[in-house]
């Protein structure tokens, strides 16, 4: 897939939803437990947020396998 979207603003979107400085979000970040997140409980917060930025929608069956941030920035091809 590709978007607008840079890892930069993945990963401060990313922070932003978990509560947490920008920091503390890399790559290999797991989204599990980020901040006291349940993932993929709690993902339909963060996933409306990156379809808006990222102008793409994004299906929970995709989503729900991510274990960490670089698989968001691989799903949509973030650079």
């Amino acid at each position: 897939m590709f978007s607008s979207c840079s890892k930069e603003q993945v990963h401060q979107a990313v922070a932003a939803w978990a509560g947490v400085g920008i920091y503390q979000v890399s790559a290999r970040t797991s989204l599990n437990g980020l901040g006291g997140k349940s993932w993929p409980e709690d993902a339909p917060a963060l996933i409306s947020v990156l379809e808006q930025l990222c102008g793409c929608e994004i299906p929970p069956h995709e989503y729900e396998i991510w274990e960490h941030v670089d698989d968001i920035d691989d799903y949509l091809g973030a650079d």
